[in-house]
């Protein structure tokens, strides 16, 4: 079988293992919540609704069917596309998700983009420059990157630079496709807050993981045949040695794609994380499993992308893949 044939396999094997896991994700969050306290009727209806009222609203939602008829209702639309409405507003939840997505990419991005334009150049000097000044310096930094909680380091940049330097807004965000400058300036400290710790954890991991490659016999050899030593560390060392990183990279990518309730919720962004912390409050349970849905398919699609990047610089991988 070719390379191609081995990743297209190994790729189609991760695409049906994803199904059972989004059906998995669908169905847990859908009997939490169905277990959970509160009326859907009276929530949509309210306090001053009639039993009669009360008793239509129930067989218009088939919510007088058993658990599994309305588990397969919900699990059917969704398969088109279709999330619920929510109880508030009546609104269609994708559609709700849809206006609120353009916002925590934007934050996901930015948060990305500062974690690989500090980490990546600084795990790759630490590993170059072992146990010197600057070694020491960048693993304290990754410490406290790690330590440091993203809400208290997003007040601390209001308070330090909103406020008292005044460039950046300090509450909301702007689009970058509404305004560029604008839209820079309102995801710049957001996605400072939101991207330290996954600097640091991309500094501690490309660190350890290029030391481990810098000892292995290969390079050795390619110093006795006289290879510059750049050249090892850029063609051969850094591409082995950003596998692992690659791995924590889409994982945490999956997690700042499903929106940051607490970063959202400190500068006003409205993203999808202080959508659903807005729903979970307001018992608008529509929402919440969307919101749920989505994010368990943004986690899978990462998890799908990561693989195959995994497999395609790694060709061991998708031989494993295929054996097993």
């Amino acid at each position: 079988m070719s390379d191609s044939n081995d990743l297209l396999f190994y790729v189609g094997k991760r695409f049906l293992w994803a199904v059972p896991v989004l059906l998995g994700a669908s169905f847990l969050s859908y009997i939490l919540i169905h277990l959970a306290p509160g009326d859907p009727a009276q929530i949509i209806l309210g306090r001053r609704a009639t039993q009669e009222q009360l008793a239509q609203l129930r067989q218009e939602m088939a919510l007088n069917k058993p658990v599994y008829v309305q588990y397969w209702r919900y699990l059917s639309d969704a398969a088109v596309g279709d999330l619920g409405r929510s109880y508030r507003s009546q609104q269609k939840v994708a559609t709700m998700i849809a206006q609120r997505l353009p916002y925590t990419l934007q934050l996901a991005v930015g948060s990305l983009i500062v974690a690989l334009g500090i980490g990546l150049p600084t795990g790759i000097y630490a590993s170059l420059n072992r146990n010197e000044f600057g070694d020491h310096v960048s693993r304290i930094v990754a410490l406290l990157g790690i330590s440091i909680p993203n809400f208290w380091l997003g007040l601390m940049l209001i308070l330090l630079i909103a406020v008292h330097v005044g460039v950046v807004p300090i509450y909301g965000m702007t689009l970058v496709t509404e305004n560029v400058l604008a839209g820079f300036l309102s995801t710049l400290l957001p996605a400072v807050a939101l991207g330290t710790a996954l600097t640091a954890l991309i500094m501690r991991m490309l660190r350890g993981s290029l030391l481990d490659e810098i000892n292995k016999g290969y390079v050795q050899t390619a110093n006795a045949y006289g290879i510059a030593e750049h050249e090892i560390m850029y063609v051969y060392v850094l591409k082995n040695g950003l596998l692992p990183t690659i791995t924590v990279i889409g994982l945490q990518l999956g997690y700042l794609l499903g929106g940051s309730v607490v970063i959202e919720t400190v500068f006003g962004i409205p993203g999808i994380g202080q959508m659903t912390l807005d729903a979970i409050f307001k018992q608008d349970f529509p929402v919440i499993q969307g919101v749920v849905l989505f994010v368990a398919t943004v986690f899978v699609a990462v998890n799908i992308l990561v693989d195959t990047l995994y497999a395609f610089l790694d060709p061991r991988i998708r031989l494993g893949g295929e054996s097993t």
